[in-house]
């Protein structure tokens, strides 16, 4: 599963609408078809980031999850993920951004631990813990996690928007 590729090669387009998470109250450009249910073998969860009005549904990210870890494992993990997608891209480096409160929270409550390799032609991957706040936790049922993300440049555009 790549980004460009039809999520209708991998998944039914009902099994796509029913794992539809509409976790934004903004009118939405992206949304996320999350799957916990995949007998994945390094991570709890994939979240695939789709255009809304896109009937041929292709990604435009892929982003896989751990839960269940404490903030000092999370950055432990993190760390050693950074390492191998170095090793990966030699002339490339993260970027790290360090702590700060994550966009989608709008109390400030929840943070993020960001680094983040640029692509030249656009897009990246970035590699993240998340800290949600205890309502945000309770409204939507977000975990505490580790993510790993490979990010268009679109999707990437509509983050830095604030998910408008």
């Amino acid at each position: 599963m790549s980004i460009g590729d039809s999520l209708l090669d991998y998944f039914s387009e009902e099994e796509i609408i029913a794992n539809n998470r509409n976790y934004s109250e903004e009118k939405k450009f992206f949304y996320v078809v999350s799957s916990g249910n995949l007998n994945l073998e390094d991570y709890d969860s994939l979240d695939i980031y789709l255009k809304t009005d896109d009937r041929k549904y292709n990604i435009y990210a892929l982003g896989g999850a751990i839960y269940n870890l404490n903030f000092e494992e999370c950055i432990k993990k993190k760390d050693g993920i950074i390492k191998e997608i170095s090793s990966l891209f030699q002339n490339s480096k993260f970027v790290d951004y360090g702590t700060y409160p994550h966009a989608f929270d709008k109390s400030g409550l929840s943070t993020q631990t960001n680094s983040t390799l640029y692509f030249s032609t656009g897009g990246n991957v970035r590699v993240e813990c998340y800290k949600w706040s205890e309502e945000i936790k309770l409204k939507h049922n977000w975990l505490d996690h580790l993510s790993i993300a490979v990010v268009s440049q679109e999707v990437e555009g509509w983050i830095k928007d604030g998910y408008k």
